[in-house]
């Protein structure tokens, strides 16, 4: 049988349903919005699954409601992958996003245990 392929959508569905209130940082964490305060985290984790730097993604922030959200941008064409979008009633302005580095080369801790839970 043969396998489908994994998509940048796939990946970002498969990340989005492992989003766990213990992956949140305060002033997030318990937020009732499932989705809040993970936007760092699940685009880091994405990133990683879809390749990382030999990717055509980039990390990607914009402020949005003066405070920092992250996302992916392919380079390509400029396609966006905003896995926490959903938190917002009102998409961020995505085309004054800046593509920047995550802090880390390798998986943080929080998405490599994200990371984890998606490949179990």
């Amino acid at each position: 049988m043969k396998r489908e392929p994994i998509t940048p959508n796939k990946i970002a569905a498969l990340v989005a349903e492992s989003l766990t209130d213990d992956l949140r940082r305060p002033p997030w964490r318990g937020s009732p919005n499932p989705l809040a305060g993970h936007c760092y985290v699940a685009s880091e984790a994405a990133w990683h699954l879809l390749g990382a730097a030999s990717s055509r993604w980039r990390p990607t922030f914009v402020k949005h409601r003066g405070i920092s959200h992250w996302y992916l941008k392919n380079k390509d064409n400029g396609e966006i992958l905003d896995i926490t979008a959903g938190q917002f009633d009102k998409a961020p302005e995505y085309s004054a996003g800046i593509g920047k580095g995550f802090l880390t080369k390798t998986p943080s801790k929080r998405a490599a245990v994200l990371i984890k839970k998606i490949r179990g």
